[in-house]
């Protein structure tokens, strides 16, 4: 057996409930962006710890990337060739090591 339905509001009783709702929506934003305004308004907090020097801040190499797909190469031993793309790294470094060397300009 079905449980009866509630009776439909009349229109003012839902007209009245919904503006009775927008008002307290309106009033909460008004209160947040007057908590927004004075948040604003203060100085920046200052800070008690001296922040990291740039001697501290290590900086890494740059990852080896593979010359086909140029996506880095994950760590540890490479292969013979990419684990991305399949590219053959042998058909690079031949190239590479059968051209003679520049010698480099005295200072």
């Amino acid at each position: 057996m079905r449980s009866p339905r509630p009776s439909p509001a009349s229109a003012e009783d839902l007209h009245a409930r919904l503006s009775a709702r927008i008002t307290a929506l309106e009033d909460r934003v008004r209160r947040l962006e007057a908590r927004l305004a004075l948040e604003a308004r203060k100085p920046p907090p200052v800070r008690s710890r001296a922040s990291i020097s740039a001697a501290t801040v290590r900086t890494t190499r740059p990852r080896p990337r593979c010359p086909g797909c140029t996506l880095e190469l994950p760590r540890g031993r490479r292969g013979e060739s990419c684990v991305w793309c399949g590219f053959m790294f042998a058909a690079v470094s031949r190239r590479r090591a059968s051209t003679p060397k520049t010698p480099r300009k005295p200072r």
